[in-house]
């Protein structure tokens, strides 16, 4: 099995240990693996099957929605049969169910939907449910290991790649 563990979209959220990505020009804190780079297309810095796990925290959401299988097979592209994918994006029906609560600022309600909008990467141009994005990795030969939604705002998924 690979043994690369990648945080994809990394942002300042850096994970000690693990080759952290972002398409950002940022500078980690000493000790930490950083390389810049569109997650979307690494096929130049990394083989297939090279990776053990993946991490994919608040990233798919910042790409369009007719490009989420590609994206996504891009990642299980880097996965060893067995390597574990683990996602996190904002959950449609947690966001609507929030909205309409009304208890938060309206400002609030739109970051929560849009994104921070700080930078040209930082909008929100696609949105997942639990079934949705779960169909899109069976679809793609992934076993679910996790599904949970209305995690706050967000989903989060786990996954494996079948050998």
């Amino acid at each position: 099995m690979g043994s690369l563990r990648l945080n994809l979209g990394s942002g300042n959220d850096w994970m000690p240990g693990i080759v952290n990505i972002d398409c950002r020009n940022l500078l980690p804190p000493d000790g930490i693996t950083f390389l810049r780079a569109d997650v979307a297309d690494l096929s130049d810095m990394f083989a297939d099957g090279c990776a053990a796990e993946i991490w994919a925290k608040d990233v798919l959401e910042h790409f369009p929605q007719a490009k989420a299988a590609k994206l996504l097979d891009e990642w299980i592209r880097l996965l060893a049969p067995g390597g574990i994918l683990h996602l996190k994006t904002p959950d449609l029906t947690a966001l609507a169910e929030f909205i309409l609560r009304g208890t938060e600022s309206d400002e609030t309600k739109a970051y929560r939907v849009y994104g921070g909008q700080d930078y040209a990467e930082n909008f929100h141009r696609a949105g997942f449910t639990v079934p949705l994005l779960r169909s899109l990795l069976e679809a793609r030969g992934m076993e679910i290991l996790e599904a949970r939604g209305h995690e706050g705002t967000n989903l989060v998924i786990t996954a494996r790649k079948r050998n």
